[in-house]
């Protein structure tokens, strides 16, 4: 992972840590010809991240583990991952690192939002779209080839993201090598999936929803807001999301709401009336009644129980 930025987001509660790509990139003992990208490896005294503590970045990355282990926990729900497992994190999620072993050494491509809309993939992988659905993590687990592949095209985006090594079409290859990495993991993903054949159009409407979410959550809930700026009906939004992730786009906003609200609620500094006018429910009664229906604790109840 990369070091803490002490920049803050307007948008983000003090108490989360943004991790900034820019970060990333000082700690790079080579001149890169590419600034959208980078490959480091990293160990235990290098992973400055602290426990316990919520962090979110705006980049993307995906990691080899080589040895030891990690434990991370996203929302609710805690992932372990050890030697051999690839794991690909969404820009924007929200983690929490829970125990790294001693022996904890990984291999990482980190990149921005540019760099993968550079390379074509515009960021329409359903891969990196579930990070808003049921189950926001990507863990490939001990697929020994996939794993064995992935590690050879992590060390020649590195060699030719070197400045100080001759290539002439490093530019041409990098894209190719990357390119491989993204369908690698598609490819792994939709072998486990129950297919279905998704348009172009479905897939860019679908990227662009998601990006309005995570633009408008905290100010529209209301899907029909959504697909006015989509220039959609209601009815055909709900359709192609309801196809390309199986879930409405309700059910969408309501999870993302939901994710934001819990990370509100356990900053001390604010109450269940500030977080409600942060979220821009109507009152603090329409916002507890929310909460109770996506987690099954009121508000004061998850205070309680969860306030770190």
């Amino acid at each position: 992972m990369a070091r803490k930025s002490h920049k803050k987001s307007l948008t983000e509660p003090e108490f989360v840590s943004q991790l900034a790509f820019d970060e990333v990139l000082r700690q790079v003992e080579f001149d890169l010809r590419i600034q959208e990208f980078v490959v480091m490896e990293i160990d235990r005294a290098d992973y400055i991240i602290q426990p316990n503590i919520p962090y979110r970045s705006d980049y993307f990355c995906i990691y080899l583990v080589q040895k030891g282990g990690v434990t991370f926990r996203l929302d609710e729900t805690s992932y372990k991952v050890s030697k051999g497992d690839i794991v690909f994190c969404p820009m924007a999620e929200t983690f929490w690192l829970e125990e790294i072993a001693e022996d904890y050494t990984a291999k990482y491509i980190f990149f921005s939002l540019d760099f993968i809309s550079d390379a074509g993939f515009n960021y329409k992988s359903n891969n990196v779209l579930k990070s808003l659905s049921s189950d926001p993590t990507h863990i490939i687990r001990k697929e020994a080839d996939v794993y064995r592949r992935l590690d050879f095209h992590f060390d020649e985006l590195k060699a030719l993201n070197n400045k100080e090594k001759d290539n002439y079409y490093f530019n041409e290859m990098i894209w190719h090598h990357f390119s491989l990495v993204i369908y690698e993991i598609d490819n792994y993903f939709k072998k486990i999936e129950k297919p279905h054949v998704v348009t172009h159009r479905e897939d860019e409407l679908t990227t662009s929803f998601f990006k309005l979410v995570q633009q408008y959550f905290k100010e529209e809930h209301n899907v029909q807001f959504y697909a006015d700026k989509l220039c959609i009906s209601r009815k055909y939004l709900t359709k192609v999301i309801n196809k390309t992730v199986l879930k409405s786009p309700r059910d969408i906003v309501h999870q993302v709401l939901a994710v934001e609200a819990r990370l509100l609620l356990k900053n001390p500094n604010l109450n269940v009336s500030e977080v409600a006018l942060q979220l821009k429910f109507s009152d603090q009664a329409s916002f507890s009644k929310f909460f109770k229906k996506h987690t099954g604790r009121s508000p004061l109840e998850y205070r309680k129980d969860d306030l770190y």
